[in-house]
């Protein structure tokens, strides 16, 4: 059996691959077709014959209707993909199981070995319900195992495994193809430690080449031969739209090295007429900058966030490790180098930016334990029940354990010694004894830049060697994660759209799951049988405390008459309990003392896409108010504000949403991008409006205060209302040195009402 996982996954948006730790190397695993990557599209041909990789990703063009890829990035939505031929709907993690399922036969075919065990990638910035549909997807492929693990660090794992350096600050720059991953990475003492992350679920390569596709080719195309349906939402121009994507991809990975790229598509389509569509294109390297610059820019200003957030400037940081394929830009080098406009902090691109994930995947499987599993010991056996690392950066490791078997209870005069002999000479640890109930406690030494494999000699009281299971362990010396963190804060949105905080950000996850409790009280009564007497929490994932409605909604639990056998009367306590383990899965359950009733598993993890409707409603709504914030800013000279309405214009917010609104009916990822940019836009407009409101609120503050004031102090009021009065004072002044304009707002109106 396995002694540890030793299989890393990544699942990419646009490509995935496997890769094994073999001591302190890491083979990444070949598909049958000789590469190391493997595309994450799946096509079913007109056979029904299921196919994954090339063959479906070169599927996308002349078969689009029966071919999908970046379905990585739906995963714990409720969007589905239909099979046209098949009439087959799929959703996006029977997708991804299918691309998992590729991954394990690959690993089956070179090593003949079927993986039921592996360590899976994510980005960062998952949320809770795509990390919950990444296990799902594992399951369905067939992985009993699967711990998480965040793609920033993955790559500092294989960075940092055998690094010497010590007392050092990183920062991970990893820009996929549909996500970038900002993180700063402290090594320290052996441990590599996640200090602070970033990211954008939205933010990737794609998002160039459709920016290509739709400010270049389309507009080349709509010219030439005056086609007014042209566009991405139109069914019947899906397969072109296709073709042109990919090329748009490949003339950006040739321009890294090129001035110019000649485009030319013999046939791209035919028009609503039938007549035949060629298309020729001259892409120039100035263009693509042009257009890629402020998508850079933005995964730029995620990276300084991430510093500033820990009060980090670019001397803090030895070197920038470069992740993705999209890293590769000398375009992109350029800006970051840039000390004005980018980071200006060293760029190591020394491990291949497009395997380094996958490296780091396999890297950190080497240190994880295969499960236990039950034993059952047979008659001649000892089975050793060993508490160690597999990997750590301690030269003497210490091994801890207990001898279990059938013909032993008593094992007076036991000895056990460790032998490495994958060291010339040999070493040995020395016969050590065990005490009578089996316990043992053993130092080892360790060799670095090679796996040392210890075998285990166990001798009864006579000097006779016994049979152990295991035979043998092993340990390499390497730099370890041992700090899994929560990526977003996580809370209960109450009804006045503040925000119950259940876990920071940054709170370490370990193999224990953490738990936290809220107890609230019910508003209403709920008849039991009555589905429509119900109280909802709602869990948001996201940091902004004051406004519940600018995270994330990840989920809700929902009590209603019908799951209860006894009413539950108004103001009764209801307590809301939230667990979260290493892997950022989430179990939740409402207990009611009063009628003893707990309902469990019923945290609805599954995100619910926002209506096409919804969307332009809501984004007409906030160019209205950006309209008035614009206006206000150029009237009263606010440059601060200014910088922040112009920095919305700069990132093209507006128009990257309408374009994504536009595409929803033909692309089911847009109506998840549209979601998340309108957020942006919303706190955005929320920052320049505090900003802006802030001088009239102080100057409403400084004159509630005189005006209680004079009233207190020419009437005859009681000791209470001033002591309320000077309590207050102080809240609001408090609230005033936090710039809190919620709670500013909040003791205005108390001071007016009191």
């Amino acid at each position: 059996m396995r002694e540890t996982i030793d299989y890393g996954i990544y699942l990419g948006t646009t490509k995935s691959a496997i890769a094994k730790m073999n001591g302190v190397d890491v083979q990444v695993i070949k598909n049958n077709e000789g590469f190391e990557f493997t595309p994450s599209a799946v096509w079913i041909d007109s056979k029904g014959k299921l196919n994954v990789g090339r063959r479906a990703k070169e599927r996308l063009e002349d078969d689009s209707q029966n071919a999908y890829s970046e379905f990585k990035l739906q995963m714990g939505s409720s969007n589905k993909y239909l099979f046209s031929r098949s009439g087959i709907w799929v959703t996006p993690e029977q997708l991804s199981s299918e691309v998992l399922k590729s991954l394990k036969t690959d690993v089956k075919t070179q090593n003949g070995e079927d993986v039921t065990a592996a360590v899976i990638t994510v980005p960062a910035a998952f949320d809770l319900p795509q990390n919950k549909a990444t296990h799902a997807a594992a399951e369905l492929a067939g992985f009993t195992t699967c711990p998480l693990l965040q793609e920033p660090v993955a790559a500092a794992m294989a960075y940092g495994f055998q690094t010497k350096k010590d007392n050092v600050i990183w920062l991970v720059y990893d820009f996929g193809g549909g996500t970038f991953d900002a993180a700063v990475i402290q090594v320290k003492d052996g441990l590599i430690e996640v200090v602070n992350h970033g990211g954008d679920n939205h933010l990737g390569g794609k998002l160039i080449d459709w920016e290509i596709v739709n400010e270049l080719f389309v507009p080349a195309i709509i010219r030439e031969y005056k086609l007014n349906n042209f566009r991405r939402e139109n069914p019947f121009y899906r397969g072109p739209y296709a073709k042109l994507k990919f090329q748009a991809e490949q003339a950006k990975i040739r321009l890294s090295r090129e001035e110019s790229v000649e485009i030319n598509i013999e046939y791209l389509g035919k028009n609503e007429n039938g007549d035949s569509l060629e298309f020729k294109y001259e892409l120039r390297k100035c263009d693509f900058e042009r257009l890629a610059r402020p998508f850079i820019a933005r995964s730029i200003n995620i990276c300084k966030k991430v510093l500033a957030d820990k009060r980090l400037g670019p001397g803090d940081i030895e070197k920038v490790l470069m992740v993705g394929g999209n890293s590769l830009m000398p375009f992109l080098h350029e800006m970051l180098l840039d000390s004005n406009e980018g980071l200006g902090i060293e760029l190591d691109s020394s491990i291949y930016p497009i395997t380094v994930v996958v490296q780091g995947a396999a890297i950190y499987a080497g240190t994880q334990r295969m499960p236990g599993t039950v034993r059952v010991i047979n008659s001649g056996e000892y089975f050793l029940d060993m508490e160690y690392n597999p990997v750590g950066s301690d030269i003497e490791p210490p091994v801890g354990g207990k001898i279990n078997a059938d013909q032993d209870k008593d094992f007076t005069g036991f000895t056990i010694e460790f032998i490495n002999k994958s060291k010339t000479p040999e070493w040995r640890s020395g016969k050590y004894l065990v005490n009578a109930e089996g316990r043992f406690y053993v130092q080892l030494y360790a060799e670095i830049g090679m796996k040392n494999v210890f075998q285990i000699e166990l001798l009864n009281r006579q000097g006779i060697k016994q049979k152990t299971v295991p035979k043998f362990i092993s340990y390499t010396l390497g730099i370890v994660n041992d700090s899994i963190r929560l990526t977003h804060s996580i809370g209960i949105a109450k009804p006045d759209n503040a925000v119950d905080i259940l876990f920071e950000k940054g709170t370490p996850l370990t193999s224990i799951p953490a738990r936290k409790n809220q107890v609230y009280k019910s508003v209403i009564e709920i008849r039991a049988g009555n589905k429509d007497d119900k109280i909802i929490f709602p869990f948001v994932e996201g940091e902004n405390r004051k406004r519940a409605d600018r995270n994330r909604l990840i989920g809700k639990i929902e009590i209603n008459g019908s799951q209860i056998r006894r009413t539950i009367p108004v103001g009764s306590e209801i307590e809301i309990t939230l667990e979260i383990d290493r892997s950022r899965l989430v179990r939740a359950k409402a207990y009611i003392p009063i009628i003893d009733e707990e309902l469990e598993k019923i945290l609805d993890l599954t995100q619910q896409t926002i209506s096409k409707s919804e969307l332009i409603a809501d984004l007409n709504n906030e160019k209205k108010r950006l309209e008035k914030i614009n206006k206000k800013a150029i009237d009263s000279g606010n440059n601060v504000a200014a910088e922040i309405l112009e920095q919305i214009e700069k990132a093209r917010i507006i128009t990257e949403l309408e374009n994504s609104i536009i595409s929803i009916d033909q692309d089911p990822e847009s109506a998840d991008k549209a979601g998340n940019r309108l957020l942006d836009l919303k706190m955005a407009i929320d920052k320049a409006e505090e900003l802006l409101e802030w001088p009239t609120l102080l100057k409403r503050a400084e004159e509630i205060l005189e005006s209680v004031n004079a009233i207190i102090n020419n009437t005859s009021t009681n000791q209470v209302i001033k002591d309320k009065y000077a309590a207050y004072k102080e809240e609001l002044k408090y609230a005033i040195q936090q710039k809190d304009i919620e709670l500013i707002k909040n003791k205005i109106k108390g001071l007016k009402k009191l």
